[in-house]
């Protein structure tokens, strides 16, 4: 499973408490691979004078691709900027994305076989992971996630356990019981879903498109990669690969919601992704100003159900 990280006003804020937070967790076998445990992280805040000579990938298929007109007219006029300041990017591809991103490029964590769907590994560390939390909390008899099954069968009023309870799962908890229902087991399924997610997008999808090769040259190594990633398939491959996202506002669509723009790397290029991400932050707030305030319209209206007439 994927780990959110820090929020912040800005790139620095969000850098900031990641200083204070980053470091090896006994709770955490992830943290312990990291090459460095040391590093402040910063020290790599850059301003957009770094984007001189920088190279950006763009996936195309299956992400840029899939982006409405009315986003791309937004991240458009950013690029623009960005290669005024001295850089480029250049079309790649990941070439898991027939594999692991739907043809509309949303996500879909069930997406493929059993034995190759990120799912598949979500439901067994979901149970075993909650139930982990949970045994170590006091003042409480939610303990497994049988009794959050169940608190929410109770009060499906208010936490949605029947399809249609609330809007925003319509199809009520049933993620829940399929989590329930896999008893944390490590089978031979979950080992090959496992082996199947980290590699479609380690080697074959985030390794492979900053390593484009161009069919005019010798190939290029990409800096970063950039995602306009409304849909979520960018943050989809950085979690089953276990790789870090960094994403940055960039402005208002024409409906007043706000554009973020991510950036990708491998794993514990943290610091990569922080330099890349804060000159853009720069060079956007020098073009554009401080960013405009999202347009929540209409969040006070109500859906009125309509039948249909046949």
């Amino acid at each position: 499973m994927d780990s959110v990280g820090v929020f912040g006003r800005t790139v620095a804020d969000a850098v900031h408490g990641l200083d204070v937070i980053a470091d090896r967790d006994e709770e955490d076998p992830m943290t312990h691979n990291c090459p460095n445990h040391n590093i402040k992280y910063s020290k790599h805040l850059a301003s957009r004078t770094a984007l001189k000579g920088a190279k950006f990938g763009l996936p195309w298929s299956h992400c840029w691709n899939c982006i409405s007109p009315q986003r791309k007219d937004v991240a458009l006029r950013v690029f623009e900027a960005i290669e005024a300041a001295g850089a480029e990017i250049i079309r790649t591809d990941f070439p898991c994305a027939e594999d692991r991103i739907a043809p509309d490029g949303s996500w879909d964590w069930k997406r493929g076989e059993v034995a190759e769907s990120e799912f598949t590994v979500v439901m067994t560390d979901a149970y075993n992971d909650i139930n982990a939390y949970l045994s170590q909390l006091s003042d409480t008899s939610v303990k497994l996630v049988d009794d959050i099954v169940r608190f929410n069968i109770k009060n499906t009023g208010t936490e949605g356990a029947r399809p249609g309870d609330i809007p925003a799962f319509s199809s009520g908890q049933d993620d829940l019981h399929q989590v329930l229902n896999s008893q944390g087991r490590k089978d031979t399924a979950y080992h090959k879903a496992f082996q199947h997610t980290q590699y479609q997008c380690r080697e074959q999808g985030i390794d492979a498109a900053l390593r484009f090769n161009c069919a005019d040259s010798d190939g290029v190594e990409f800096d970063a990669l950039l995602l306009c990633d409304h849909k979520g398939a960018g943050q989809q491959l950085a979690a089953q690969a276990g790789y870090p996202i960094v994403t940055i506002p960039i402005g208002l669509d024409s409906h007043g919601l706000p554009v973020g723009l991510s950036f990708q790397h491998r794993a514990w290029e943290e610091q990569t992704l922080i330099k890349w991400a804060s000159a853009v932050e720069d060079l956007v707030r020098e073009v554009q100003g401080w960013r405009p305030t999202p347009e929540y319209r209409n969040f006070r209206s109500k859906n009125i159900p309509v039948d249909p007439i046949d």
